[in-house]
């Protein structure tokens, strides 16, 4: 019996392993080194640093609308690869209390010049949304809510799977989006990408940090 519980705890072990994916990729920016491997690829009006106390990386949005994207050292080996993403973000106090309600911090897989599945929050308002880029994928997109999974002046960690035609996106460990992807060819890049926005026109500065990334893959 006791060799029967044992084989069944391990096939369990196993299939949660399976389950969890496997980890190719964290960094916690604990030194300016790790703050370095992000590379900006998205954004004009951009500024960036790392934070040595925090042991973050700081993002400035110097003028809205628009968005500073960076990219980490690492991306799939084929078009449209099965990626688990996700990174700590937080709107920082240093937003002018005005424009906080339209700033949003991403993450996005299989980011490519024209395409990328996107998950994106307000956290001013609470709001989510699970964006495809191109158009289209059978009507599922984009994918728009509430959750009180989003805090305001706390870290949320955002995180988006693709696995196959099944994208999910998940705030602090709740899921809060899964949308099947009709057409999931169409979206074929190879990055990843964490991201803050602003949505509105306006000079002043979007502030926020990110912090601890982490990328699975599914078990071979």
């Amino acid at each position: 019996m006791a060799v029967v519980l044992l084989a069944a705890v391990l096939a369990l072990g196993l299939a949660a392993a399976a389950l969890a994916g496997v980890t190719v990729y964290t960094n916690n920016f604990s030194g300016r080194a790790e703050a370095k491997q992000l590379k900006h690829t998205e954004g004009r009006h951009c500024d960036e640093r790392w934070r040595r106390r925090a042991r973050s990386v700081l993002v400035e949005v110097k003028r809205g609308p628009g968005r500073c994207g960076y990219r980490p050292p690492v991306e799939g080996d084929a078009p449209g690869p099965d990626h688990d993403f996700q990174a700590e973000v937080k709107l920082l106090r240093a937003t002018p209390v005005g424009i906080r309600r339209s700033a949003y911090m991403a993450v996005a897989v299989r980011s490519g010049k024209s395409s990328r599945y996107e998950l994106r929050i307000f956290p001013k308002k609470h709001k989510y949304e699970l964006r495809r880029t191109p158009a289209g994928g059978g009507g599922g997109f984009p994918k728009k809510g509430k959750s009180r999974a989003i805090k305001v002046n706390k870290p949320n960690v955002l995180r988006l799977k693709a696995v196959g035609n099944t994208i999910t996106a998940r705030v602090n460990s709740k899921k809060v989006a899964q949308v099947t992807d009709s057409n999931p060819g169409q979206v074929d890049g190879r990055r990843l990408e964490v991201l803050v926005g602003n949505k509105r026109r306006t000079h002043k500065d979007v502030v926020a940090s990110l912090d601890n990334l982490k990328l699975q893959v599914p078990n071979p």
